[in-house]
């Protein structure tokens, strides 16, 4: 085992990132991040590397791709792991989370946006035989999928991954972990999956299952999920309309900024009570 080994683990927001990661930093040569933040790329303690350095972040501001080639320019010995689940699963479930924000800056990219830098990530991973891991896999059968990405970052195996006998508190870095995955944690990965609740079929709007499953088809058949979900369409008012569109107004910066500058706040509440009274480009010109 080189010195300095990074293993990168990364995939989509509500992708099942975080359990994938908790097993990780269960091995006793292993010591990292269990939950990065995404929009920041910080530099990494070489004294991580115990002698496997895990870092685990959610591919939204960056590509997987893209991170690995900064920590390699860092020294460090990348090996990159791709968490891959169904777009359709994932994307029912973004939208109904609190950090699923449709924005358009660069700390909030649009979810459309977010979709295909993963899988051009899953392409690229799939060109160079890295490895990869489908969520679905690891649930139905979490000891042999963990067993295959071992073998496919060339490490060995580690019952540990499985017993989690080691607290969260000896990571390196525990912080963030979306509230299901600590709300479900039990005392080792079985028990933790039988308190998942079983997923249902996604609903999705038509505009937006249509679009996850013509421009990714690619994905859906090479990883084995269903070209088409019938069940997964939800029906939607007249009046909502067709596509999530991406917006400011949901992003952290519009948070910061109307919070820093109460004017710009205050026009801004007018502006989306009566766009005809403020035009949005407007105020924020006025701010």
């Amino acid at each position: 085992m080189l010195d300095k080994t990074l293993v990168i683990c990364a995939g989509l927001q509500s992708g099942g990132t975080t359990l994938v990661s908790y097993c990780f930093l269960q091995r006793g040569d292993t010591d990292g991040v269990l939950d990065a933040d995404n929009d920041l790329l910080p530099a990494l303690d070489p004294q991580l590397a115990r002698p496997i350095a895990w870092y685990k972040t959610t591919i939204c501001c960056f590509r997987l791709a893209e991170i690995a080639k900064h920590y390699r320019d860092a020294g460090w010995n990348v090996r990159p792991l791709l968490v891959l689940r169904d777009l359709r699963a994932v994307w029912a479930s973004l939208t109904q989370k609190e950090y699923g924000r449709n924005g358009i800056t660069a700390e909030d990219p649009p979810l459309r946006l977010r979709v295909r830098r993963f899988v051009d990530d899953w392409r690229s991973i799939v060109a160079t035989s890295g490895a990869m891991l489908r969520y679905e896999d690891f649930v139905a059968a979490p000891a042999a999928t963990l067993q295959r990405a071992c073998n496919q970052l060339g490490l060995p195996w580690d019952a540990a991954m499985i017993t989690w006998p080691k607290p969260a508190k000896q990571f390196a870095h525990r912080g963030n972990g979306n509230e299901s995955f600590w709300a479900s944690r039990g005392e080792g990965l079985m028990e933790t999956l039988a308190r998942y609740k079983p997923r249902s079929t996604p609903r999705l709007p038509a505009a937006d299952l249509d679009w996850l499953e013509a421009e990714f088809r690619d994905f859906n058949q090479a990883n084995g999920y269903p070209p088409h979900l019938a069940d997964a369409c939800e029906s939607t008012s007249a009046l909502a309309p067709p596509i999530a569109v991406p917006s400011f107004e949901v992003t952290r910066r519009y948070i910061w900024e109307t919070s820093r500058k109460p004017f710009r706040w205050i026009l801004a509440q007018l502006g989306r009570r009566n766009t005809k009274l403020i035009d949005r480009r407007s105020w924020k010109r006025a701010a």
